[in-house]
């Protein structure tokens, strides 16, 4: 540093090191910094108060009214044609107060005449209303005021007191009582929700008691093996049991099958194609009528919360239908900031909401249904694991370590590190019952009490394959047909409707359907409508060509046609979709 740096430092010093402050204990604007009263300065064009009294015959004489012979004196201190109910309604001496929120003393006050405008020659800022009051008394040719005049609200009309100044107090800030219809009307809606979520709560709980014991004693090896955990009802795809023979002597007896038929065998190995991945679990679930009746009450109660904003959007700009029409803040009492506060607070609600609904999107409905073991229920929801790819993850440094550490931790806490499926239990025409995952049949072992699907040993060595050069039997064909299903991928794809509200329940288009309310509520609606047209075209482009692609991939997916295959020793013309493991076909030109 140099001399010149050194130089500014020390000036700087000085300064500060010279400058000195005190703290005065005195009103403001009453005494200069020294504590000498400030001298009176002169204030022009003062407004004076309504003088206010219950016969206008005591009115100072300067005051008292006088009108044309055509017209009267009214409560509003002005004469007119005809005293109105609104004319009279507009009494300066009642500080726009009415019923029981106007003081019975000012019931029967009306005003004198206007006070014209004074000028006050000596104007204490500290002492502004008793010098109004002392000028506009000497305009009025009132004397010793003090005792023959009061103030309103303070000292009314009686004994020496003939009149009073209309210095009406600011009235109270207006609020609600909570007892307003619409008030009622949310608590009611939203208590009602509250008890139906909670009554379920206690009744699944104590539904669902027999199946969690029954689980941890299996799990404990206490029972035979029905494997499964707490949550999920199925143990993980590597504790399935190992090549079971699923064919019994019994079965090929029904079907009229040779007892050297090729056997099917449930197949859990967890390196095979179609098994479960490691990790992944089962869990059965069933419906239920309250916990249906306690989904859809969610459903409801979020709309009704997204409408309350919308109702006072429209108070804002007073377009609510009925009597309210036209009329600002009529739910607040016609008070702009208590409907902007209700606003915040209450869109505030519906944000949390929203954004826990999203959170709680994949795992929500099956609460709302009985947990049962998979055997027994109606759906049976598969949770599997995701793994996420880290790239130059061995090169990253601390605070990247950091971010992902956190980010993982996160993903953990809300549930987004693994995928919940759920799928309908289905039979098959002879009873079987079977669920279908990831295009896979997995059909339930009735020994085991475990679903698994199917695999065929069709040979390893060319005897074997020689064997059944004569093709399956029709009887063999249709067993094996029901335990792994058509020979076909099914793409189900969304319609137009359906399309639009899986993008909408997105996070990105919740949240800037949130901030829109933001727009529309502070008198920015054009820019609201803008807004909202752009999320609307983005959205409608981004729908249509998903659904295209979709179309062309379910185009390209689910193809369908005959083929030349052996069954019973003849040729036979067959679709695509009804081959089986084992079947013997002719590959021609042009097959696909």
């Amino acid at each position: 540093m140099g001399f010149r740096g050194l130089a500014k430092q020390a000036a700087t010093f000085a300064l500060f090191a010279s400058v000195s402050a005190s703290q005065l204990w005195h009103d403001v604007n009453r005494y200069d910094a020294h504590g000498n009263e400030c001298l009176y300065r002169e204030k022009s064009d003062v407004v004076c108060s309504r003088l206010c009294v219950t016969d206008l015959s005591s009115c100072p004489t300067s005051l008292q009214p006088s009108c044309p012979d055509n017209q009267s004196f009214c409560a509003d201190g002005e004469c007119h044609d005809e005293c109105t109910d609104d004319i009279q309604a507009q009494n300066p001496c009642h500080c726009s107060r009415s019923g029981n929120k106007l003081p019975s003393e000012a019931q029967n006050l009306v005003p004198c005449l206007t006070i014209p405008n004074v000028t006050i020659q000596q104007f204490h800022a500290w002492n502004s209303e008793e010098d109004i009051r002392i000028a506009c008394g000497a305009e009025a040719n009132i004397t010793d005021q003090s005792k023959t005049v009061g103030v309103w609200d303070k000292n009314w009309i009686g004994g020496d007191i003939e009149a009073v100044w209309a210095e009406c107090p600011a009235a109270p800030t207006p609020n609600y009582k909570y007892n307003e219809s619409y008030w009622i009307a949310t608590y009611a809606v939203n208590g009602a929700l509250a008890l139906l979520i909670l009554v379920w709560s206690v009744y699944k709980g104590f539904a669902e008691q027999s199946v969690r014991a029954a689980t941890l004693n299996k799990t404990s090896g206490a029972e035979n093996h029905r494997p499964g955990s707490q949550e999920s009802i199925v143990a993980d795809s590597d504790s399935n049991i190992k090549g079971t023979n699923e064919k019994s002597t019994a079965e090929k007896a029904m079907l009229n099958l040779p007892s050297d038929s090729p056997a099917g065998s449930m197949n859990t190995d967890s390196n095979s194609a179609g098994v479960l991945a490691e990790g992944t679990n089962l869990s059965g679930y069933r419906n239920h009528i309250l916990g249906t009746v306690s989904v859809w009450s969610i459903g409801v109660c979020t709309l009704l919360w997204i409408c309350l904003l919308g109702v006072l959007t429209a108070d804002y700009y007073g377009k609510l239908p009925g009597w309210r029409y036209g009329k600002d803040f009529s739910l607040a009492f016609e008070s702009d900031y208590l409907l902007l506060a209700t606003f915040l607070i209450l869109w505030g609600i519906s944000f949390i909401i929203c954004v826990s609904l999203f959170i709680l999107k994949p795992y929500l409905r099956n609460y709302f249904r009985l947990l049962t073991l998979p055997a027994d229920g109606q759906y049976v929801c598969a949770v599997r694991p995701l793994n996420e790819i880290k790239v130059m993850e061995d090169n990253a440094n601390k605070l990247q370590r950091s971010i992902n550490t956190f980010s993982e931790r996160l993903r953990t806490r809300l549930g987004r590190d693994k995928e919940y499926t759920t799928c309908p239990i289905e039979k098959t025409s002879e009873g079987r019952i079977y669920f279908t995952y990831q295009c896979t049949r997995y059909v339930l072992d009735e020994q085991t009490q475990q679903y698994a699907p199917y695999e065929f040993d069709i040979g390893t060595s060319h005897r074997r394959l020689i064997q059944q050069a004569d093709g399956l039997s029709g009887a063999e064909v249709a067993y094996r047909l029901e335990l792994v299903g058509p020979n076909f991928i099914e793409v189900k794809v969304p319609s137009i409707p359906a399309a639009f509200v899986r993008e909408f329940v997105s996070f990105f288009y919740l949240y800037q359907l949130m901030i829109l309310w933001i727009y529309y509520v502070y008198a920015y609606w054009q820019v609201g409508l803008v807004d909202t047209g752009v999320i609307l075209l983005s959205a409608s482009i981004k729908v249509a060509l998903r659904v295209q692609s979709e179309r062309r991939l379910k185009q390209m997916a689910e193809q369908e046609e005959t083929t030349p295959v052996k069954r019973d020793g003849e040729w036979l013309n067959v679709s695509t979709r009804d081959l089986v493991p084992g079947d013997v076909i002719e590959v021609t030109t042009g097959a696909h």
